[in-house]
């Protein structure tokens, strides 16, 4: 789980008695004592995958190959892609982000057609929480 606020009492309310819910987010991280009255019959823990790449890179180093191999094999997949044109199809994008109906990645795409300035550059950067 990276969710927050209320989707974590929904990630909860999705497991099977005796389930663990895995907290790889830094925001909302529940304490045991509130994780107990929500899903007692859950079990939950917090990772700090930044930490522990400096804890324990043996780990992380094969944990990132096994996933490699994998992805590699075509085992695993990446997240849906909702593709919206920038100058066309911008509101239905946000639309679906405020809907919340979207699973996976929603990108606008900029057309290559679009002026750039010859003394210039764009420069569109994330991350932070908001759009990026």
């Amino acid at each position: 789980n990276s969710l927050s606020a209320d989707f974590i009492a929904c990630s909860f309310a999705l497991l099977r008695q005796g389930g663990w819910l895995c907290e790889i987010g830094k925001r909302s991280v529940w304490s045991l004592e509130l994780q107990g009255e929500a899903a007692p019959a859950s079990r939950y823990v917090a990772v700090a995958l930044d930490a522990t790449i400096g804890q324990a890179p043996e780990w992380m180093r094969a944990a990132l190959g096994l996933l490699s191999s994998r992805a590699a094999a075509r085992v695993l997949h990446g997240l849906p892609l909702q593709l919206y044109d920038l100058e066309r199809e911008v509101v239905a994008a946000f639309r679906s982000l405020q809907g919340g109906s979207n699973i996976g990645k929603v990108v606008v795409r900029v057309s290559t057609t679009m002026p750039t300035s010859p003394s210039g550059a764009h420069l569109i950067t994330g991350g932070t929480g908001g759009l990026g």
